[in-house]
């Protein structure tokens, strides 16, 4: 090898696998997650809003044992 020549660098993993889908269109396939539902939306942006049931974060039957008090104040997210 020529003291000019480098040898080939290594190309890096791919940050996408092939055949993998998006979190983002598992909606639109598969439909929303139970405990889940749409609001409308929301600021002058008009993005998407929503609610979630006790469902959603703790997988239990949210009609026979909802684990979220309605007297309990709204914590947002951080």
């Amino acid at each position: 090898m020529d003291e000019q020549q480098k040898p080939p660098t290594p190309q890096p993993n791919p940050a996408h696998t092939p055949a993998t889908g998006k979190g983002e269109e598992k909606p639109m396939t598969e439909g929303k997650e139970p405990g889940r539902k749409d609001t409308g939306t929301t600021g002058g942006a008009e993005r998407p809003a929503g609610k979630t049931t006790g469902q959603s974060s703790t997988g239990i039957n949210p009609e026979k044992e909802n684990p979220v008090d309605p007297e309990s104040p709204h914590l947002p997210t951080p």
